[in-house]
């Protein structure tokens, strides 16, 4: 698995977990500038796996859109306050949840 690295101090640096029972995550992407964002991933995270991923901006709005796509299921919209700390974002069947 080819996934970005995270430099240490870099900013919304954050662990994408993958909960969901069968599904591997195959893109991750961001929305900004009226448009969404090549993937953040360069390969698969499958179920029980996570990845550590960097924004490696802080600017612009806090609330930023993201979209996982699943394969063999679709893709899924989320938005969640990137200025809120956050750390680990664990994907689930239905929904995410953070810290």
């Amino acid at each position: 698995m080819s996934l970005k690295s995270t430099e240490i101090g870099s900013n919304y640096a954050f662990r994408p977990h993958n909960g969901a029972e069968c599904y591997a995550i195959t893109d991750l992407c961001a929305y900004r500038n009226g448009r969404w964002s090549r993937s953040w991933i360069g390969g698969l995270i499958n179920p029980g796996q996570s990845a550590s991923l960097d924004w490696n901006s802080n600017d612009g709005d806090c609330v930023v859109p993201f979209r996982v796509k699943w394969r063999d299921y679709g893709s899924d919209d989320f938005k969640l306050n990137w200025c809120k700390g956050v750390f680990n974002v664990y994907m689930k069947d239905k929904g995410f949840t953070y810290d």
